[in-house]
């Protein structure tokens, strides 16, 4: 990037005096083609940013009022400028972990490069020290694979090893001499310890058995939290985020952002969705997992949290799984299986009623809720929840969410907006990927293809927004690929094969309206961020194209050249325009 202080502005200076500047600007930006988002003024050549927020967004004539001789003017050559995006589904925390405290791979491995990766960091971790995992591959919900500690105990005997899968987590021998379990070990309800024919146990944990599990490992101090956090923002910045919601926190998260927050390195806006009765599954459809103490205390004492760049108001509830393993609820049964039979569609892990007194109950504390709803009945019930809440709250504003919100009866998709709940999409999902084709597979191939109707949700007035859902379902937080997939639903990493509901394509900038001005509304910040105007935070990305002049298909290569946060550059490529 050239800085370049124009003689014109300084001989302005001495001619004129400093009557003719309509504001000092710290910094102005100009000769860029900026797409601002804002419906009254679309398209701008230059920005004036003092004290972290644009004041005047306008021609490179009319910026050029705000320009004193201490202003330091970025010349961006033509690039093209967007609003910072707003990602409303990521893990940060977990992609830290994973990435600096874990051993980590991506979804897209083989069993023998799991175990290969597996076996590299036992050999640099102390024997006895705990190996954690990434998640299981998606790619196994579609093989024949069965998940066993006999697989991990090839990397490893000399250290317990445990790998998160769905809905649970597969433990190796090791790993299970350290929890106690064995063939004579037992879980409550439907919470399982998976055992082979002999009754030996195979490793795997399911439901609240893995949960109750993982809380008797050593967790993570507060430092390495923290430097975990630090990484996952950092990465983040890179592909131009800079506000973020972060869907499942706990305690620990909590310090960990608020530390970051309070010593002004919080590098982006973030949103902490506080866990509420959080477990893999209950233990059958009419009972429902008790909201533990800490979780009750996070939510009581969320204030001593809340800060500049960090705001703790939000909840999360989980109240169903996925289509490929047949946890989502569904209205309609899957397609018949060995193992549920012929009316097997899915469960509820809260009941309906349940869920209906927990939302008020949230919503009348000001927390905006946002629940985990995959399958169509998932997404009723959350609906006639968000329902009962408006009514027992008379009608509070709170935007609540339903997350991914993959399948949507049709009689459902009016209520979003009659409701005011923002639909959170997982682009990931909606072209062919191997989670689509997992969860075509178990509904069916046709009504498999009838996910994500994001057009029919914006022709009824709702509010869509974008979520990575990062580490746990996309390789990485990067938005452009998704962006693409809105508009094509292809595959946009191969720009190949078919496409997925073709007639729920929408137009570009309504994909990017979703990522950036849609996802300030649902984090509260609406008027302060998510588009390029006066008054509004410096929250913006310069790319290396224009994304209106390329062809469609080459939206996914799309780089951040620059990411500026409150006015001050996060990220900076160092590749020059």
């Amino acid at each position: 990037m050239n800085h370049v202080l124009t003689i014109a502005s300084i001989l302005c200076t001495f001619l004129l005096g400093s009557s003719v500047y309509a504001q000092s600007a710290d910094v102005v930006y100009k000769n860029g083609k900026i797409y601002t988002v804002n419906d009254s003024h679309d398209w701008a050549q230059a920005v004036a940013i003092s004290n972290g927020k644009f004041v005047h967004v306008g021609s490179m004539e009319e910026i050029q009022a705000f320009i004193t001789p201490a202003t330091e003017i970025i010349d961006l050559e033509g690039r093209m400028v967007t609003p910072g995006i707003n990602d409303l589904h990521a893990h940060p925390m977990d992609a830290g972990q994973k990435e600096l405290l874990q051993c980590g791979f991506p979804i897209t491995h083989t069993i023998d490069e799991i175990v290969n990766t597996l076996k590299n960091c036992a050999k640099n971790t102390p024997r006895g020290q705990w190996i954690r995992g990434g998640r299981w591959p998606v790619e196994f919900l579609q093989s024949n694979i069965v998940p066993h500690k006999s697989l991990l105990d090839q990397a490893t005997r000399d250290h317990p090893v445990y790998v998160l899968t769905s809905h649970g987590a597969l433990f190796n021998s090791k790993g299970l001499e350290f929890l106690g379990i064995t063939k004579n070990s037992s879980a409550p309800g439907s919470s399982e310890i998976e055992k082979d024919a002999h009754g030996e146990p195979t490793g795997e944990l399911q439901n609240n058995a893995a949960y109750d599990a993982l809380k008797l490992i050593p967790a993570y101090s507060d430092s390495q939290n923290i430097e975990a956090l630090r990484w996952s923002i950092s990465e983040m910045n890179k592909v131009g985020v800079t506000s973020a919601k972060d869907a499942l926190v706990h305690d620990y998260a909590l310090r960990a952002y608020s530390a970051l927050d309070k010593s002004g390195q919080l590098t982006m806006r973030v949103a902490s969705s506080l866990a509420w009765k959080y477990s893999w599954a209950a233990a059958t459809e009419n009972e429902w997992a008790e909201a533990s103490e800490k979780e009750k205390d996070n939510i009581a004492q969320r204030a001593i949290y809340q800060g500049d760049r960090h705001d703790p108001n939000f909840a999360k509830i989980v109240l169903d799984g996925i289509p490929p393993t047949r946890t989502a609820a569904m209205l309609e049964p899957y397609v018949p299986d060995e193992s549920h039979g012929e009316n097997f569609s899915g469960i509820l892990l809260h009941s309906p009623e349940q869920l209906k007194l927990d939302v008020s109950q949230l919503d009348a504390q000001g927390l905006s809720v946002k629940i985990h709803s995959t399958g169509d009945r998932s997404v009723q019930v959350s609906l006639d929840a968000i329902e009962a809440a408006r009514e027992s709250n008379n009608n509070s504003d709170l935007i609540h969410e339903v997350a991914h919100a993959e399948f949507i009866h049709p009689d459902d998709i009016p209520r979003f907006r009659q409701l005011n709940v923002a639909a959170e999409m997982s682009p990931v999902i909606w072209y062919p990927s191997p989670l689509s084709i997992a969860a075509g597979k178990a509904v069916g191939e046709m009504r498999g293809k009838r996910i994500f109707p994001i057009k029919s949700l914006l022709q009824a007035g709702a509010l869509v927004i974008f979520g990575s859902d990062w580490p746990s379902v996309s390789p990485d937080p990067n938005p452009w690929p998704g962006i693409e997939a809105m508009v094509t639903r292809r595959n946009p990493y191969t720009n190949a094969g078919e496409q997925i509901w073709a007639e729920q394509a929408i137009e570009l900038a309504q994909a990017i309206q979703i990522y950036t001005r849609n996802g300030a509304v649902a984090m509260k910040k609406e008027n302060v961020s998510g588009s390029i105007e006066a008054g509004k935070y410096a929250d913006f990305v310069v790319l290396d194209r224009n994304i209106f002049a390329i062809p469609i298909t080459e939206v996914s290569e799309i780089r951040v050249l620059l990411t500026v946060f409150e006015g001050k550059v996060v990220f900076e490529s160092g590749i020059v325009p």
